[in-house]
């Protein structure tokens, strides 16, 4: 295949790797309908004005652009600015796709780069065997992290490609080796399944949709093509297409078109022209959600309480062996002996003076045995302070007086 580059790999080995489990309990995240375009209070007569202007004013600075510029024309972006009443609670690193009819990407012209697993030769063998053109750059993650490690090789990796597909089993290990230059940059990799049978619809569907960058503020920007590839009428296609998703696609917000306060339309060197503006009255309100949002909320919300009835259960599963456990290491029979002491204790104070409990007098013998029991140890502590070292020294010393005087009554 010639239009993907030929990019060496490191391993040898030609059969595809084994698809990754994935839990039953992952479910996608229940999206509410789409509204449709005539319920949406956008005028599509100031959408076909705004557009119209906005290409006008692209086509003029093309014209002053060939006469002074010696890089003649140039490509220039078309783009939706959205503005929010409630800003997203996180910042979500996934670009959220959005269909429209007309690509805003031409491959032919700009690199497309993907990202798979290893091993790499297997994925532009079969590239090139379902005949996929448009994909100009296959990299594996073996590849990614020994040949693109520096930060020079990542910024070069960069600038070579315009949009960036990624295998959604290592779109983990692919972000944490690319770091943060490439969502600085808004071209994330975008997950593509590449276990699907027909992957090159897959592919193509990646490549010819739009997508929108969720951030924590309030003004999002969508790119609905290029004045060079799309006519006025192509663009105005695209916008339309993208409106409906603009307000019930965003995660962690209220999926309603009521938390969009201001659209414009603008273009990399022009001015933003507004295509619909909210009651300014309505800026602060808060924002009702619908019926499709709150049963998800609420379906969320059931699943987090059974996830943590399940954790009690399984922490009071634990518990229970670790008494079984520490019963056995006591002896067999012990922990039920001593609980049934315990028992019996507390029923003879409950009882008090009316219940005594009739104790059996000891034999002779055993009281015997109790007596004598306490006399060798008296013995032996009277064998010990006889034969201490303060006993000693004290005898030595009254014993001094009586030698002398013993030894005087010799000599006399």
């Amino acid at each position: 295949m010639s239009a993907i580059a030929t990019v060496t790999s490191t391993s040898s080995s030609s059969q595809a790797p084994p698809p990754l489990w994935k839990p039953a309990s992952v479910a996608p995240r229940a999206l509410p309908a789409l509204p449709a375009l005539d319920d949406l209070p956008v005028s599509q007569t100031q959408c076909d004005k705004a557009m119209n202007a906005l290409v006008k004013h692209v086509d003029k600075v093309q014209k002053k652009r060939d006469d002074e510029d010696l890089l003649g024309e140039q490509d220039e972006k078309v783009f939706l600015v959205v503005g929010l009443k409630q800003a997203p609670k996180r910042e979500v690193h996934k670009p959220v796709r959005i269909a429209v009819p007309h690509p805003v990407l031409n491959p032919r012209v700009q690199p497309v780069t993907l990202f798979v697993k290893d091993p790499q030769r297997f994925y532009k063998d079969l590239l090139a065997e379902l005949k996929v053109g448009f994909i100009t750059r296959v990299v594996g993650l073996d590849k990614l992290r020994t040949k693109h490690k520096t930060f020079e090789a990542k910024r070069q990796l960069l600038k070579e490609g315009e949009l960036f597909l990624v295998d959604d089993r290592v779109t983990v290990e692919v972000g944490k080796c690319l770091g943060k230059m490439w969502r600085d940059a808004k071209k994330q990799p975008i997950p593509v399944a590449l276990q699907r049978k027909d992957l090159k619809a897959e592919l193509e569907r990646a490549v010819a949709s739009t997508y929108m960058n969720v951030t924590t503020g309030t003004s999002l920007s969508i790119k609905l093509g290029s004045t060079t590839q799309l006519t006025a009428a192509e663009l105005l296609s695209n916008l339309r297409a993208v409106l409906p998703h603009i307000a019930t696609r965003i995660p962690q917000a209220p999926s309603t078109f009521s938390n969009v306060q201001s659209l414009h339309l603008k273009s990399s060197t022009s001015v933003a022209l507004p295509i619909y503006n909210a009651a300014l009255s309505t800026r602060f309100d808060p924002v009702e959600e619908g019926d499709e949002v709150r049963a998800a909320r609420d379906l969320a919300q059931r699943r987090k309480e059974e996830e943590r009835r399940r954790r009690e259960e399984r922490e009071a599963e634990k518990e229970r062996r670790r008494l079984e456990r520490a019963a056995t290491r006591e002896g067999k029979g012990r922990a039920e002996k001593r609980e049934r002491e315990d028992e019996d204790g507390e029923g003879a104070e409950a009882g008090g003076e009316e219940a005594p409990v009739a104790e059996a007098a000891p034999p002779a013998a055993e009281e015997d045995k109790v007596d004598e029991a306490p006399k060798p140890k008296a013995k032996k502590a009277k064998k010990e302070s006889t034969t201490s070292p303060a006993a000693t020294k004290e005898d030595k010393k009254a014993a001094k007086p009586k030698k002398a005087a013993a030894a005087k009554k010799a000599k006399a």
